[in-house]
Formats: C-alpha cells, structure tokens, sequence
C-alpha cells in the first residue's frame, strides 16, 4: 500500500526514527517538509497505525509518483 509518512517532532529523534524505519522497510530520506514516501504491506498497517497513535508519525494517503 503506498503512503506517505510524516514525522512529528517525537519521531524525529534518532532512535526512534532508525528503529521504525528498520522495522517497516521504509528509505533512509525523508523531505524537507519530514514526509518519507513508501510502499507498506497490508499485514504491518496494524503496527504502523499504532506508531501513529502513540505520536511518532502520521500516516497521509497521497497521489504518490515512486
């Protein structure tokens, strides 16, 4: 599933942001605006969804051209 994740401060911190990222596969950029484009499996949403609850990230369904 293609979506783009955008960063919140608490995400930003370097730890957390290098452990999310290993975990979801996610590229080791992110935009000038903290948006990181990538394609999740169906089956890690669950966990992502709750990375975005605790304040990490938020995820926003965009037109995205990878």
């Amino acid at each position: 599933m293609r979506l783009t994740i955008c960063w919140t401060k608490k995400g930003r911190q370097k730890d957390c942001y290098n452990s999310i990222r290993e975990k979801f596969g996610l590229p080791d950029y992110m935009t000038v605006n903290h948006e990181t484009p990538c394609d999740i499996r169906p089956e890690d949403m669950e966990l992502l969804r709750e990375c975005e609850r605790r304040g990490f990230l938020m995820i926003r369904f965009k037109d995205i051209r990878l």
